[in-house]
């Protein structure tokens, strides 16, 4: 049976070199009465032109262009334009995989009860999601038992924008917030599954990440995933609450995977923070009694025991500003 009418929102930023092929992975088998919405966000190469004309070559696509404002206004705009029963992210180097439509229109009765279609992502990095919630109606997020920790947190599946369909209905005036620019994504989800937590999981797998690019965000040096975090981290409690679960291992898990994350950047991106901002991140991520324990059994089992020493001396000493210091040099000069 047809779920209703889809508009897929893609937002454009120097995308030029992927937008195609992300646009024809999208219409590739999709419905007449599809909508897709390319948000140029002030893109200062080519981008704009492409969305153009890849418009005027079919009336299913709208290119619409705004000032540049993050990924997570973009989408914005695009929902504020949004028609249709439901809205679909797509990552405009991304794409999606064939037979989502055909899988979409022989869904049961038991879909229409769903605020969420769930399906399964691969990455070009390797791996997919496929083990972690098995395909059928999740009334609730009570009812996911324990895929709910991975669904939240190591698979990505309830943190991502995508691949996933949110009912437009569900939406409503929800958007992303403009304070974020990184988890806006997970604020967004978070503060839809409020309104509205009935999933329904497709069985297949229907949307490739390509996470290699070196314009990845997980690849960026930033300092701001613990304010980030703290940001996010309500909406999680009030979630987990609303839907009778003790929320308090899950903001354990939330706060440390943030520390560990910005760990990660700081000591394997290069990047322009000074010593100050990062002896300040270090030192709130030191303060931390949970993610100290968890930095400490990382570098344990580190197997570049030379190169881990002299974290493992700062953690030990709860020195950030040694941390910062070694992390800078080592970037610098190394």
């Amino acid at each position: 049976m047809r779920i209703g009418a889809v508009t897929i929102i893609i937002p454009c930023y120097k995308a030029a070199a992927t937008l195609r092929r992300a646009v024809d992975s999208t219409l590739c088998g999709a419905p007449a009465d599809t909508r897709l919405l390319l948000v140029d966000d002030g893109s200062p190469d080519s981008t704009g032109t492409l969305c153009d004309e890849l418009a005027s070559a079919d009336p299913r696509i709208t290119a619409l262009h705004r000032a540049n404002g993050g990924a997570g206004a973009a989408r914005s705009t695009g929902l504020d334009a949004a028609t249709g029963d439901w809205v679909l992210f797509l990552d405009a180097d991304d794409e999606l995989l064939p037979g989502l439509w055909d899988e979409l229109a022989a869904l049961d009765d038991t879909s229409q009860k769903a605020d969420l279609l769930l399906f399964h992502l691969c990455r070009a990095s390797g791996g997919d999601t496929t083990g972690v919630l098995a395909p059928g109606f999740y009334p609730d997020l009570s009812a996911l038992g324990a895929a709910l920790e991975p669904l939240l947190f190591t698979s990505g599946l309830l943190a991502a924008p995508y691949p996933k369909l949110f009912r437009r209905a569900v939406i409503g005036a929800l958007r992303f917030d403009p304070r974020l620019q990184i988890n806006e994504d997970v604020l967004f989800n978070l503060q839809f599954l409020q309104n509205g937590s009935a999933i329904y999981c497709l069985h297949g797998v229907y949307y490739k990440q390509n996470d290699v690019g070196i314009g990845s965000l997980s690849r960026s040096l930033r300092g701001d995933l613990l304010d980030a975090e703290a940001i996010t981290r309500p909406a999680l409690e009030a979630l987990l609450t609303q839907n009778g679960i003790d929320p308090a291992p899950y903001l354990q898990t939330s706060r440390v995977r943030a520390c560990i994350n910005q760990y990660g950047l700081l000591t394997g991106c290069k990047g322009s923070l000074t010593y100050k901002q990062r002896r300040d991140v270090f030192a709130r991520i030191l303060a931390d009694a949970d993610a100290r324990a968890a930095l400490r059994a990382r570098l344990q089992n580190d197997p570049n025991h030379l190169l881990a020493l002299p974290y493992k001396l700062g953690l030990a000493l709860r020195a950030p500003g040694l941390l910062a210091a070694y992390t800078l040099a080592k970037q610098r000069f190394l």
